[in-house]
Formats: structure tokens, sequence, C-alpha cells
């Protein structure tokens, strides 16, 4: 009828139609694309979330999707097989119902030709959505289940189950290994901090092959410490771990698709909690580079954390660095929660994390970061200070950057795109698992 269905991005319809036997009821779901020059494999891939969605909501089973005219048929499967798997995703882990929720049981896909190449597509599409629903689960688990060394358990699970080397630190090594900004935001909380490292060591390689290291913000609950922050929405404030999350979640779906490409992940995992313990303003701590930072505000505790394990990643001798972190609010104010903050110190490494993002639909978009901004991390006391004001996601940049020194690194803000803040029609409120296909397709590439 005249106006229920007009084909928008995230609309969709479903139809009810009798069989002409008598047999049963045939049903039809009609899914929005939205314009048709507007439109790409990931419109298609959050269009079949939403169909996933749509159709276990209706007790629907088994559903036929008929892909739409393509030039490019592996990657369309890809995006559909990729985009039903993220849309099953719920975070309806802790809630008792008597009733057995309904399950769609079967997707098949409808194609011009079924070849070998199109199942290698759907199996490749297949174990990078169920890494990155595993880097959801993580990220939308309560502060109180996943403290720092259950966070490190958990990463040395799916290590073994995957054939991963651990390496993790706990709390005493981390302190006598001068880790002091790591410590320093871990020490006010019972529940201690652990630097959480994990490898990828392809088959034939050695130790003079490139290393890469993927560096993610661990907090696992960031109250703001002594600068405490307001009530409001606190509680999303569990999944400021989301950067290590991911972090672990690609190197998950590495793992399984075994690129020729030497890989470490390092996690900084910290509760950050006031106390009589913790750390206050005006503190100075001494990080594992040996540089001082004055901590003007304990609420800016990530970009310490991440101080120490990009220098531990540089310890570790690797080539090239990129960080995720949910790091700053400024970054939202910039660009929203569509596009996620790209900082580096390099334009080629800069620009092939760009487009790897880009091939991965979680689009970025290039921040400055120049020693124009260097009075906003400028200290009396020490060589640096943690929050100067804004622009403060281009500050905190910066400050990294120091630690990074002459190594190529880029640096992912993804505060604003980590997180949904409502139901979408493909995902649940929560978790995104933002940066893990990111991280996926850049060793892959």
């Amino acid at each position: 009828r005249d106006g229920e269905f007009r084909g928008r991005a995230g609309e969709s319809q479903l139809l009810y139609r009798g069989s002409a036997n008598g047999a049963g009821t045939l049903r039809l779901l009609l899914l929005g694309l939205g314009s048709h020059s507007d439109f790409d494999a990931h419109d298609l891939q959050r269009a079949a979330g939403m169909a996933a969605r749509a159709a276990r909501a209706s007790r629907i089973k088994h559903l036929y999707f008929m892909l739409p005219a393509s030039d490019d048929e592996r990657q369309a499967t890809r995006a559909v097989a990729e985009g039903a798997r993220l849309g099953l995703y719920e975070v309806d882990f802790y809630q008792h119902s008597e009733e057995k929720a309904p399950e769609l049981e079967r997707l098949t896909i409808i194609v011009s030709d079924v070849a070998d190449e199109l199942r290698a597509e759907i199996a490749r599409a297949e174990i990078i959505a169920e890494s990155v629903n595993w880097a959801r689960a993580l990220s939308d688990e309560p502060g109180a289940a996943l403290p720092p060394r259950e966070f490190a358990r958990r990463a040395a699970e799916m290590a073994g189950e995957f054939g991963l080397r651990v390496e993790s630190l706990d709390a005493d090594q981390v302190r006598e290994r001068g880790l002091g900004g790591l410590w320093g935001v871990g020490r006010g909380s019972e529940e201690k901090p652990a630097l959480i490292v994990v490898r990828y060591e392809p088959e034939g390689a050695t130790d003079g092959d490139e290393l890469w290291a993927f560096v993610g913000k661990g907090i696992t609950f960031d109250t703001g410490g002594i600068s405490i922050k307001h009530g409001l929405d606190m509680y999303e404030m569990k999944t400021d771990m989301a950067g290590g999350a991911a972090v672990l979640g690609a190197l998950r779906a590495i793992a399984q698709l075994k690129p020729r490409r030497r890989i470490v992940g390092i996690i900084p995992a910290a509760e950050n909690m006031p106390s009589g313990h913790a750390i206050k303003p005006g503190d100075v701590v001494k990080t594992l580079a040996g540089y001082t930072i004055e901590v003007v505000d304990t609420d800016a505790e990530g970009r310490l954390v991440l101080a120490d394990g990009i220098a531990y990643a540089r310890q570790l001798g690797a080539s090239s660095i990129v960080d995720l972190a949910t790091l700053t609010g400024s970054i939202i104010v910039a660009l929203g929660d569509h596009r996620t903050g790209l900082f580096s110190n390099h334009d080629e490494w800069a620009t092939r994390v760009g487009e790897a993002a880009g091939r991965a639909g979680e689009p970025t978009w290039r921040m400055p970061v120049s020693d124009d901004y260097k009075k906003r991390i400028e200290s009396a006391i020490a060589d640096f200070k943690n929050y100067g004001g804004r622009p403060d996601a281009t500050a905190a940049a910066l400050l990294l950057s120091k630690f990074a020194a002459d190594t190529p690194w880029v640096h992912l803000d993804i505060a604003g795109t980590a997180w949904y803040d409502e139901a979408q029609p493909h995902a649940p409120k929560g978790s995104t698992g933002t940066g893990v296909r990111t991280l996926v397709e850049l060793a892959l590439s």
C-alpha cells in the first residue's frame, strides 16, 4: 500500500500470500537498499543483517536470499554471508526466559552459478563474522565479569583454541618491567592490571621476518578514577576495552585465515578506579619508554596505558604499529558515529590502513597530528602531560606519536564507532566490533 515501503536503506516489509495448493503461507521479505547510485557491498551487508534479524523475529527457520545484480558476485556473496552472521548477534546472554528464543536455522544465497570460489568467500565471511561477534561479546560483558585477569584468561583460552602463542605479563611483571603508565592506571583497583600479549606466527616464519603490532586499549571499566565521570551512561564504560577486544578478535580470524604475516597483539588491560591507592591528578608516571607524563586528568587514562603498549611493541621489534582505542569524546564531536578518526606519523602506512578499513566497511577519516598542537601536551614538571584541553583527539594522538617515534604508526580512535547507542535494523544496541575487519583486511592485503 502507498507509503508502507519505499525502499529506503534500513526499511523492510514482510508480505504474506497463501500458496496455490493451500499447503501453507508464502512469505516474501522486501529489503530497502537505498539509492542505486550510493549502493555498495557494505549496504548489502547491513541489509543481510537486517534480513536475518527480521526473519528470526518472524520465526522463519530457512531464509532464501536472492542476490541483487552485481558486477562482483564473489564480493556480494561474502557481504551477505558476513552480514547475516553479524545480524544474528544478540546481547541477551544474561536474560532468563522460559520460552526458547526463535532461531534462523539456515540461509540459502541464490546466485547465478555455484562455484568453489563462492564457497570459499562464504567460509571466509563466516570466520570473520564469528570473530567480530566474539569481540562484541567481550565488549558487552559487564565490567565485574571481565576484569583484567579474566580478560587475559579468555585471551589465553582463545589463543589455545586457534594455535596462537601467549606471552602475557601479570601485575608484578608489569611493575617490575617499568610499565608505569599501565601500573599507574591500574593501581587504584582491587583487580590488578595485566599486559596481554598474543602472537600469530605463520608456518615457516623466522625472527628476521617483518613483525606488525596491533595494540588495543584494554580498560575493562573506566570510572575516570579520582577525576570521576558523571553517573549518566557510565555503564557504557564497560566497553572501554573495545580496542583490545578488536585486536583479539582479529587475531582469532587471522589464525584461521593464515596470512603470511607475523603479527603480535598487545592489550594493556586495567580497571580505572578511585581509591586510596589510585593515581591522583598532578602525579607523574615514568613509562616503559623512559618518558615521564604528568597526570593532570585521571580520566585521560587510555593514553597512559597505550604509551606503554606502543613502547612494548617497539621493544619486540615491531616494524609497523596500529593502535585502536575508545580514546576521546572529541573524536565523536568531530566525526560522529560513522567514521573512525585515523592519525599517523607515516603517509604510506596511513594510506594502507585507511584503504583496508574502507574495503572492510569501517570507513576512517584522517586527522592532523603534528607539533603545531604540542602546547596541549607540554608539562612544567614532566616530559609531557596527559591532557591539555581541546582539540583533545589530536593532542592525545600527538602524545602517542612520541612513543611510536620513527616506527610507522596509525592510531584509530574508535570512540564514536565502537558502540550503538540504540538498536539498528541490522544490529542490537551495544558493541559493534569495529576494528576487527579492518585489521583482518590489513593482514590479508
